[in-house]
Protein backbone atom coordinates (compact mmCIF):
# COMPACT_ATOMS: atom_id res chain seq x y z
CA UNK A 1 0.00 0.00 0.00
CA UNK A 2 2.85 2.37 0.83
CA UNK A 3 4.35 1.96 -2.63
CA UNK A 4 1.05 2.60 -4.39
CA UNK A 5 0.26 5.61 -2.15
CA UNK A 6 3.64 7.18 -2.87
CA UNK A 7 3.18 6.59 -6.58
CA UNK A 8 -0.20 8.25 -6.46
CA UNK A 9 1.25 11.26 -4.69
CA UNK A 10 3.95 11.46 -7.33
CA UNK A 11 1.31 11.13 -10.04
CA UNK A 12 -0.45 14.21 -8.70
CA UNK A 13 2.86 16.08 -8.81
CA UNK A 14 3.40 14.91 -12.39
CA UNK A 15 -0.01 16.11 -13.51
CA UNK A 16 0.72 19.56 -12.06
CA UNK A 17 4.11 19.66 -13.73
CA UNK A 18 2.71 18.68 -17.10
CA UNK A 19 -0.06 21.23 -16.81
CA UNK A 20 2.59 23.93 -16.35
CA UNK A 21 4.62 22.63 -19.28
CA UNK A 22 1.63 22.52 -21.60
CA UNK A 23 0.59 26.01 -20.50
CA UNK A 24 3.98 27.45 -21.33
CA UNK A 25 4.32 25.97 -24.79
CA UNK A 26 0.92 25.80 -26.50
CA UNK A 27 0.47 28.17 -29.44
CA UNK A 28 -1.12 31.49 -28.49
CA UNK A 29 -3.07 33.82 -30.77
CA UNK A 30 -4.40 37.12 -29.46
CA UNK A 31 -6.20 40.31 -30.34
CA UNK A 32 -5.82 43.14 -27.83
CA UNK A 33 -7.88 46.29 -28.36
CA UNK A 34 -7.61 49.68 -26.67
CA UNK A 35 -11.03 51.31 -26.93
CA UNK A 36 -12.13 54.89 -27.35
CA UNK A 37 -11.10 56.94 -24.30
CA UNK A 38 -13.06 60.11 -24.89
CA UNK A 39 -10.60 62.00 -22.67
CA UNK A 40 -6.81 62.00 -22.81
CA UNK A 41 -6.34 60.44 -19.39
CA UNK A 42 -8.63 57.55 -20.30
CA UNK A 43 -7.05 57.13 -23.73
CA UNK A 44 -3.58 57.04 -22.19
CA UNK A 45 -4.67 54.60 -19.48
CA UNK A 46 -6.37 52.22 -21.91
CA UNK A 47 -3.44 52.36 -24.31
CA UNK A 48 -0.89 51.64 -21.57
CA UNK A 49 -2.92 48.69 -20.25
CA UNK A 50 -3.39 47.22 -23.73
CA UNK A 51 0.33 47.51 -24.41
CA UNK A 52 1.08 45.69 -21.15
CA UNK A 53 -1.29 42.87 -22.07
CA UNK A 54 0.20 42.48 -25.55
CA UNK A 55 3.77 42.58 -24.25
CA UNK A 56 2.96 39.89 -21.69
CA UNK A 57 1.34 37.64 -24.29
CA UNK A 58 4.35 38.04 -26.58
CA UNK A 59 6.48 36.27 -23.97
CA UNK A 60 4.37 33.17 -24.67
CA UNK A 61 4.55 33.38 -28.45
CA UNK A 62 7.10 35.65 -30.08
CA UNK A 63 5.56 35.21 -33.54
CA UNK A 64 4.68 38.89 -34.00
CA UNK A 65 1.76 38.18 -36.33
CA UNK A 66 0.04 36.06 -33.67
CA UNK A 67 -0.33 38.85 -31.11
CA UNK A 68 -2.32 41.74 -32.65
CA UNK A 69 -2.53 45.08 -30.82
CA UNK A 70 -5.09 47.65 -32.04
CA UNK A 71 -5.43 51.19 -30.72
CA UNK A 72 -8.48 53.42 -30.39
CA UNK A 73 -8.42 54.35 -34.07
CA UNK A 74 -9.49 50.80 -34.96
CA UNK A 75 -13.10 50.46 -36.08
CA UNK A 76 -15.54 47.56 -35.83
CA UNK A 77 -14.64 46.00 -39.19
CA UNK A 78 -10.90 46.12 -38.47
CA UNK A 79 -11.37 44.50 -35.06
CA UNK A 80 -13.63 41.74 -36.37
CA UNK A 81 -11.25 41.05 -39.25
CA UNK A 82 -8.34 40.71 -36.81
CA UNK A 83 -10.33 38.26 -34.68
CA UNK A 84 -11.37 36.27 -37.75
CA UNK A 85 -7.76 35.98 -38.91
CA UNK A 86 -6.57 34.80 -35.50
CA UNK A 87 -9.43 32.28 -35.25
CA UNK A 88 -8.53 30.85 -38.65
CA UNK A 89 -4.88 30.60 -37.63
CA UNK A 90 -5.77 28.98 -34.31
CA UNK A 91 -7.94 26.41 -36.07
CA UNK A 92 -4.82 25.02 -37.73
CA UNK A 93 -3.46 24.03 -34.30
CA UNK A 94 -5.85 21.95 -32.15
CA UNK A 95 -4.01 22.87 -28.93
CA UNK A 96 -3.94 26.62 -29.62
CA UNK A 97 -5.27 29.24 -27.25
CA UNK A 98 -7.12 32.27 -28.59
CA UNK A 99 -7.09 35.39 -26.43
CA UNK A 100 -9.33 38.43 -26.90
CA UNK A 101 -8.81 41.41 -24.61
CA UNK A 102 -10.85 44.60 -24.82
CA UNK A 103 -9.92 47.49 -22.52
CA UNK A 104 -11.95 50.68 -22.43
CA UNK A 105 -15.46 51.98 -21.83
CA UNK A 106 -18.53 49.82 -22.12
CA UNK A 107 -22.24 50.54 -22.03
CA UNK A 108 -25.45 48.56 -22.09
CA UNK A 109 -28.88 49.47 -23.40
CA UNK A 110 -30.78 46.55 -21.94
CA UNK A 111 -30.55 44.46 -25.10
CA UNK A 112 -26.78 44.17 -25.57
CA UNK A 113 -23.41 45.28 -24.22
CA UNK A 114 -21.41 47.69 -26.34
CA UNK A 115 -17.66 48.28 -26.38
CA UNK A 116 -16.98 51.92 -27.25
CA UNK A 117 -14.77 52.26 -30.32
CA UNK A 118 -14.39 54.59 -33.30
CA UNK A 119 -17.54 54.38 -35.39
CA UNK A 120 -20.22 51.75 -34.64
CA UNK A 121 -19.63 50.04 -31.30
CA UNK A 122 -18.65 46.38 -30.97
CA UNK A 123 -21.55 44.41 -29.45
CA UNK A 124 -21.90 41.19 -27.49
CA UNK A 125 -23.38 39.58 -30.58
CA UNK A 126 -20.36 40.65 -32.66
CA UNK A 127 -18.01 39.02 -30.18
CA UNK A 128 -19.98 35.77 -29.99
CA UNK A 129 -20.22 35.51 -33.78
CA UNK A 130 -16.50 36.22 -34.21
CA UNK A 131 -15.40 33.59 -31.68
CA UNK A 132 -17.79 30.75 -32.51
CA UNK A 133 -16.00 29.60 -35.71
CA UNK A 134 -13.05 28.39 -33.61
CA UNK A 135 -13.43 24.61 -33.81
CA UNK A 136 -10.99 23.45 -31.14
CA UNK A 137 -8.51 24.68 -28.54
CA UNK A 138 -9.22 27.12 -25.73
CA UNK A 139 -10.41 30.69 -25.59
CA UNK A 140 -9.81 33.48 -23.11
CA UNK A 141 -12.00 36.58 -23.32
CA UNK A 142 -11.12 39.52 -21.07
CA UNK A 143 -13.50 42.48 -21.12
CA UNK A 144 -11.67 45.07 -19.01
CA UNK A 145 -14.41 47.65 -19.36
CA UNK A 146 -17.41 49.09 -17.56
CA UNK A 147 -20.73 47.22 -17.59
CA UNK A 148 -18.96 44.17 -19.08
CA UNK A 149 -20.64 41.76 -16.66
CA UNK A 150 -23.69 42.01 -18.92
CA UNK A 151 -21.93 39.65 -21.36
CA UNK A 152 -21.33 36.73 -18.98
CA UNK A 153 -24.37 34.66 -19.85
CA UNK A 154 -23.93 35.08 -23.60
CA UNK A 155 -20.19 34.37 -23.64
CA UNK A 156 -19.90 31.53 -21.13
CA UNK A 157 -19.26 28.08 -22.63
CA UNK A 158 -16.94 25.12 -22.20
CA UNK A 159 -13.33 25.61 -23.28
CA UNK A 160 -13.73 29.37 -22.79
CA UNK A 161 -12.69 31.50 -19.83
CA UNK A 162 -14.45 34.84 -19.51
CA UNK A 163 -13.18 37.68 -17.34
CA UNK A 164 -15.19 40.87 -16.87
CA UNK A 165 -14.38 44.00 -14.90
CA UNK A 166 -17.90 44.13 -13.47
CA UNK A 167 -20.45 41.65 -12.20
CA UNK A 168 -23.31 43.06 -14.27
CA UNK A 169 -24.37 45.67 -16.79
CA UNK A 170 -25.48 47.88 -13.94
CA UNK A 171 -21.92 48.78 -12.91
CA UNK A 172 -21.52 51.59 -15.40
CA UNK A 173 -18.72 53.70 -13.91
CA UNK A 174 -15.21 53.71 -15.36
CA UNK A 175 -13.30 50.78 -13.87
CA UNK A 176 -9.93 50.42 -12.11
CA UNK A 177 -9.59 46.70 -12.82
CA UNK A 178 -7.74 47.12 -16.17
CA UNK A 179 -4.74 48.90 -14.64
CA UNK A 180 -4.37 46.31 -11.89
CA UNK A 181 -4.62 43.50 -14.42
CA UNK A 182 -1.84 45.19 -16.40
CA UNK A 183 0.23 45.41 -13.22
CA UNK A 184 -0.35 41.70 -12.58
CA UNK A 185 1.26 40.82 -15.90
CA UNK A 186 4.38 42.79 -15.08
CA UNK A 187 5.19 41.55 -11.57
CA UNK A 188 6.27 38.27 -10.03
CA UNK A 189 4.03 39.08 -7.06
CA UNK A 190 1.08 37.77 -9.04
CA UNK A 191 2.88 34.47 -9.71
CA UNK A 192 1.56 32.83 -6.54
CA UNK A 193 3.03 29.37 -7.18
CA UNK A 194 6.39 30.89 -8.23
CA UNK A 195 6.78 28.71 -11.31
CA UNK A 196 7.37 31.75 -13.58
CA UNK A 197 4.25 30.95 -15.62
CA UNK A 198 1.54 33.52 -14.90
CA UNK A 199 -1.91 32.05 -15.48
CA UNK A 200 -5.18 33.91 -15.96
CA UNK A 201 -6.31 32.62 -12.57
CA UNK A 202 -3.28 34.17 -10.89
CA UNK A 203 -3.54 37.45 -12.78
CA UNK A 204 -7.23 37.74 -11.93
CA UNK A 205 -6.62 36.96 -8.27
CA UNK A 206 -4.00 39.70 -8.08
CA UNK A 207 -6.01 42.31 -10.01
CA UNK A 208 -9.25 41.58 -8.17
CA UNK A 209 -7.57 41.89 -4.78
CA UNK A 210 -5.86 45.17 -5.71
CA UNK A 211 -9.12 46.59 -7.05
CA UNK A 212 -10.94 45.81 -3.83
CA UNK A 213 -8.08 47.26 -1.78
CA UNK A 214 -8.26 50.52 -3.75
CA UNK A 215 -11.88 51.13 -2.79
CA UNK A 216 -11.22 50.14 0.82
CA UNK A 217 -8.26 52.51 1.15
CA UNK A 218 -10.20 55.35 -0.48
CA UNK A 219 -13.15 54.57 1.82
CA UNK A 220 -15.41 54.36 -1.21
CA UNK A 221 -18.31 52.03 -1.94
CA UNK A 222 -16.98 49.70 -4.63
CA UNK A 223 -18.64 50.41 -7.96
CA UNK A 224 -17.08 47.41 -9.71
CA UNK A 225 -16.81 43.72 -8.90
CA UNK A 226 -14.78 41.70 -11.40
CA UNK A 227 -15.80 38.20 -12.38
CA UNK A 228 -14.03 35.12 -13.76
CA UNK A 229 -16.04 32.26 -15.28
CA UNK A 230 -14.52 29.05 -16.66
CA UNK A 231 -12.73 25.97 -15.38
CA UNK A 232 -9.55 26.47 -17.43
CA UNK A 233 -8.31 29.73 -15.92
CA UNK A 234 -5.51 27.97 -14.06
CA UNK A 235 -4.40 26.27 -17.29
CA UNK A 236 -4.30 29.33 -19.55
CA UNK A 237 -1.05 31.34 -19.35
CA UNK A 238 -0.90 35.07 -19.97
CA UNK A 239 2.84 35.65 -19.45
CA UNK A 240 6.21 34.07 -18.80
CA UNK A 241 8.23 35.71 -16.06
CA UNK A 242 11.79 35.78 -14.75
CA UNK A 243 14.26 33.29 -16.13
CA UNK A 244 11.68 31.57 -18.35
CA UNK A 245 10.97 34.88 -20.07
CA UNK A 246 14.68 35.61 -20.48
CA UNK A 247 15.46 32.14 -21.82
CA UNK A 248 12.64 31.85 -24.37
CA UNK A 249 15.00 32.36 -27.31
CA UNK A 250 17.79 30.17 -25.91
CA UNK A 251 18.37 27.22 -28.29
CA UNK A 252 19.62 25.05 -25.43
CA UNK A 253 16.42 25.61 -23.48
CA UNK A 254 14.37 25.02 -26.63
CA UNK A 255 16.07 21.66 -27.12
CA UNK A 256 15.43 20.64 -23.52
CA UNK A 257 11.80 21.70 -23.74
CA UNK A 258 11.41 19.63 -26.91
CA UNK A 259 12.69 16.60 -25.00
CA UNK A 260 10.27 17.33 -22.19
CA UNK A 261 7.41 17.42 -24.68
CA UNK A 262 8.31 13.86 -25.72
CA UNK A 263 8.06 12.82 -22.08
CA UNK A 264 4.67 14.52 -21.88
CA UNK A 265 3.48 12.47 -24.85
CA UNK A 266 4.71 9.33 -23.12
CA UNK A 267 2.76 10.34 -20.02
CA UNK A 268 -0.43 10.88 -22.05
CA UNK A 269 0.00 7.50 -23.72
CA UNK A 270 0.52 5.77 -20.37
CA UNK A 271 -2.48 7.54 -18.86
CA UNK A 272 -4.65 6.36 -21.75
CA UNK A 273 -3.60 2.75 -21.00
CA UNK A 274 -4.18 2.99 -17.24
CA UNK A 275 -7.37 0.91 -17.24
CA UNK A 276 -5.64 -1.87 -19.20
CA UNK A 277 -2.68 -2.21 -16.82
CA UNK A 278 -2.39 -3.79 -13.37
CA UNK A 279 -2.15 -1.04 -10.74
CA UNK A 280 1.38 -1.97 -9.70
CA UNK A 281 2.61 -2.03 -13.32
CA UNK A 282 0.99 1.34 -14.05
CA UNK A 283 2.61 3.08 -11.11
CA UNK A 284 5.94 1.38 -11.75
CA UNK A 285 6.00 2.77 -15.29
CA UNK A 286 4.80 6.09 -13.98
CA UNK A 287 7.71 6.18 -11.54
CA UNK A 288 10.15 5.84 -14.42
CA UNK A 289 8.50 8.78 -16.16
CA UNK A 290 8.55 10.78 -12.95
CA UNK A 291 12.28 10.29 -12.58
CA UNK A 292 12.94 11.13 -16.22
CA UNK A 293 10.86 14.29 -16.00
CA UNK A 294 12.46 15.28 -12.71
CA UNK A 295 15.92 14.97 -14.26
CA UNK A 296 14.80 16.91 -17.31
CA UNK A 297 13.36 19.64 -15.12
CA UNK A 298 16.63 19.85 -13.20
CA UNK A 299 18.45 20.36 -16.48
CA UNK A 300 16.04 23.10 -17.51
CA UNK A 301 16.31 24.76 -14.11
CA UNK A 302 20.10 24.69 -14.34
CA UNK A 303 20.08 26.40 -17.74
CA UNK A 304 17.46 29.00 -16.84
CA UNK A 305 18.93 29.71 -13.41
CA UNK A 306 15.82 28.73 -11.46
CA UNK A 307 16.31 27.28 -7.97
CA UNK A 308 14.26 26.19 -4.96
CA UNK A 309 15.01 29.52 -3.30
CA UNK A 310 13.10 31.23 -6.11
CA UNK A 311 10.01 29.23 -5.19
CA UNK A 312 10.36 30.15 -1.53
CA UNK A 313 10.97 33.87 -2.04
Amino acid sequence: MGFVWNMRRRAVWLVLLLACANAAHSETHAVVVSGLGGEKNYSDSFSAAAQSYATALQTLDNGEERIVLLDETAGRDQILTAIQERVEAANSSPSATLVLILVGHGTTDGSTWRFNITGPDLTTEDIVAALNPMSSGRQLVVLAASASGATLEALTQSQRVVVTATKSGGELNAVRFPEYLAAAMETSEADYDRNEILTMAEAFRYANARTQTFYEQQKLLASEHSRLVGDLAADIPVALLGSLKEAQDDPVVASLLAERLLLEEAFKALKARKQDLPTVDYYAQLEVLLLDIARMQQSIDAVTGWSETDAES
